[in-house]
């Protein structure tokens, strides 16, 4: 007879964070709900280090504050000395270079300091189910602004369109005549028209309304 693994639905948590009152309020807010656990609290980036180790936490909560360390270093040490941890960072400012590096090194999760203790406990328990969190929704708007920078770029970059090109579509979806575009960039009336003709040949097209119509359907302008 087949013996059933019991499940432990408790999510087991590793603060770490400088000021031993966060490190108290947060196991207070958290453990006051049956379904988590703080297993162990660390002051440094080394003492994360080892407790990751030791424990072997369902998630690591880290202070993106912390004086003596760096946040995400210890963040990023922590993606490679323990991959089945699941790594949170704690942030309390609006640092979008931050932001993006944490998401770029892997992070499971970003929140800030300005949730409520019901939406940190949500989004730990997101975490917990294998879902990546930002929990602000102005972190959402950094990245979707520029994810959508990115994708823009890399359908210029496709259609092998220069900046100043997509400049010039630009200023001729507002209307701009090709005199008034050639005063702008000290260019005379040829030089425009060569330069729209070299536009309408990377985005297939034949005139400058089609131009404006297609680099609108694909975002570049």
């Amino acid at each position: 007879m087949e013996t059933q693994k019991i499940i432990n639905a408790t999510i087991r948590i590793l603060v770490v964070a400088d000021h031993v009152i966060l490190r108290q309020g947060i196991q207070a807010m958290l453990t006051a709900e049956n379904d988590f656990d703080i297993v162990g609290e660390a002051g440094s980036g080394k003492a994360a280090i080892r407790l990751a180790s030791e424990l072997e936490p369902d998630i690591v909560l880290i202070d993106t504050s912390l004086e003596a360390t760096n946040g995400l270093d210890i963040a990023h040490q922590l993606l490679r000395s323990a991959p089945n941890t699941r790594i949170v960072l704690f942030a309390g400012s609006n640092d979008e270079k931050l932001l993006f590096e944490a998401l770029r090194i892997g992070v499971h999760g970003y929140l800030h300091k300005t949730l409520s203790i019901n939406e940190l406990r949500e989004a730990l328990r997101a975490v917990q189910r294998g879902e990546r969190v930002l929990g602000q929704s102005q972190a959402v708007t950094q990245v979707l602004v520029e994810f959508h920078r990115l994708v823009t770029e890399q359908t210029r970059l496709s259609r092998g369109l220069s900046t100043t090109e997509i400049e010039l579509v630009q200023l001729a979806s507002k209307g701009y005549t090709n005199k008034e575009i050639g005063k702008q960039h000290f260019w005379s009336e040829v030089q425009v028209k060569r330069k729209m003709q070299e536009i309408y040949r990377k985005l297939q097209v034949t005139d400058r309304a089609q131009a404006v119509a297609e680099a609108m359907r694909q975002g570049l302008i």
